[in-house]
């Protein structure tokens, strides 16, 4: 459930980057980013699709970690309010830990592979 949450909002914002919203627009003209809006929007429908299909959980994980990472320290150092990218990024960690939770372990298993003899 928390995955199909963060993945609707993460589309969601992802269709307002590609159809240009005026309300979008205007952040990231001041943010200096406004040639990158669409292809940013695409990046997010990439990493979000990664992040749902099982075989690439952990690579969409990190993904969309970085990304929101990004996106946060971008509007901190414009002067927004970088509560949204924080939520969004609180609702994928927690969907990733309710998936998997060994993405979240200090110490992975190693499986031990004896030779034949």
């Amino acid at each position: 459930m928390p995955s199909t949450i963060a993945a609707l909002v993460i589309v969601s914002g992802s269709v307002i980057k590609l159809t240009a919203q005026p309300q979008l627009v205007e952040v990231f003209s001041r943010s200096g980013m406004l040639p990158y809006m669409k292809a940013l929007g695409i990046t997010e429908l990439l990493f979000v699709s990664l992040f749902l299909w099982p075989r690439s959980l952990r690579i969409g994980f990190f993904l969309l970690t970085a990304y929101f990472g990004g996106a946060m320290a971008v509007e901190l150092s414009q002067h927004i309010f970088f509560i949204m990218p924080a939520v969004i990024l609180a609702l994928v960690w927690l969907a990733a830990w309710l998936r998997d939770r060994s993405l979240f372990s200090a110490a992975h298993q190693q499986q031990t592979i004896t030779p034949a003899v």
